[in-house]
Formats: structure tokens, C-alpha cells, sequence
């Protein structure tokens, strides 16, 4: 179980909060790492231009914590980025949500219901609801979210099954589906509003 996170929050990758948490991360294994390369480089240099000088010694200390410290960063930061983004599997670019809020659908199903063919289940059993407060006790829910490619133009359907309970989420499963495979089989167009 775990606070309830909306599918659109997942997709968003680095907040402000992480991108503190991602510099002071590079920092501190740069820092870490950077001292010990330096403790070795150091030495070596000295002997090797048999010089002394502030601005060297400096140099040889500082040089590989700084150039470690933008490398974590930069290596750190394409993780940080590329946590759950929905991309293409046509062109491999990033979609884009097509709705400025996710959508709030009731299944019927409760608990550790399961059920098969979730493409025709979901499309079939999905009601649309305002807000948690219009569940049954136990009741399942899913945020639905439609994506569009901006390269190629392809659509899909984001569903997250899970479980309110107590304002923590037991997440029961993602699906990605064609959109207009999804809007077949659910024969409404109702993800848009």
C-alpha cells in the first residue's frame, strides 16, 4: 500500500522537490568519489611536473570532485527524467497527456476481485465518478488518462486499477491500450471530457 499517486503524477518524472534531491545526491557522491580520485591523481601529478604551486595542488584536489560532482549529475538526472514517462513504441518520443486532469472511473469490482481480458472488462464495466466519495466500501476505481504521440500521432489509453483505502492506494494493475481499440470496445467516446 502506498499514498495514492495519479497516473498523470507518475508521468511527470523530476519535480522541484526531486531536482533538490537529485543535486544534493550528485554532490555528495561526487564529493565522496571525487576525494579519493583526487587522493590518488594528486601525488602522482605533483611528482610528474615536480611543482608545488597553490593554484596545482589545487587544482589536482578540486578538479576531479567538481568534474565528478556535473558527471552524477548529468548521469543522475537522465533517471531522475525518464522515471515514468509514457513513451511511443512507434517512434520512442514522449507523449503527451490529451486531458487536463485524469479521469475517475468505478469498477465493479472489490477487493482482490480479478478479472480476465481487462481490455473488454475495463471498457465494458467503467463508470465515471467525481470524486472517491461515490464508491461502495471496498469498491475499485481507475484513473484513465489518453496520451497522443506529437511525432507520429498515436494515441493510447492509460488505466490504473486500484484500491482506495484510508487516503493510501493498493495499486491492482496499469494497462496500456490502443485508444481507438479501447474506444470500440467501451462504444462510447467518453475520455475526453
Amino acid at each position: 500500500m502506498g499514498k495514492i499517486i495519479l497516473a498523470r503524477e507518475q508521468d511527470q518524472g523530476i519535480k522541484e522537490g526531486g531536482r533538490f534531491a537529485l543535486l544534493m545526491n550528485s554532490i555528495t557522491l561526487g564529493v565522496t568519489a571525487g576525494i579519493a580520485v583526487s587522493a590518488i591523481v594528486c601525488p602522482l601529478m605533483q611528482r610528474l611536473l615536480n611543482s608545488s604551486s597553490a593554484p596545482v595542488v589545487y587544482g589536482f584536489n578540486l578538479g576531479p570532485v567538481f568534474l565528478l560532482v556535473v558527471a552524477f549529475y548529468f548521469i543522475m538526472k537522465r533517471d531522475y527524467c525518464g522515471q515514468n514517462h509514457i513513451k511511443c513504441k512507434m517512434c520512442s518520443q514522449k507523449m503527451r497527456p490529451l486531458t487536463n486532469k485524469d479521469m475517475l472511473f468505478k469498477i465493479p469490482a472489490y477487493k482482490d476481485d480479478k478479472y480476465n481480458d481487462e481490455l473488454h472488462y475495463l471498457a465494458a464495466n467503467m463508470k465515471r465518478i467525481s470524486g472517491l466519495n461515490e464508491l461502495e466500501n471496498n469498491q475499485r476505481c481507475c484513473y484513465v488518462c489518453a496520451y497522443q504521440c506529437d511525432k507520429c500521432f498515436k494515441r493510447i489509453v492509460r488505466i490504473k486499477d486500484f484500491l482506495p483505502d484510508w487516503g493510501v492506494c493498493d495499486d491492482k494493475g496499469t494497462y496500456y491500450f490502443d485508444y481507438m481499440e479501447f474506444l470500440n470496445a467501451r462504444g462510447k467516446d467518453d475520455l475526453m471530457y
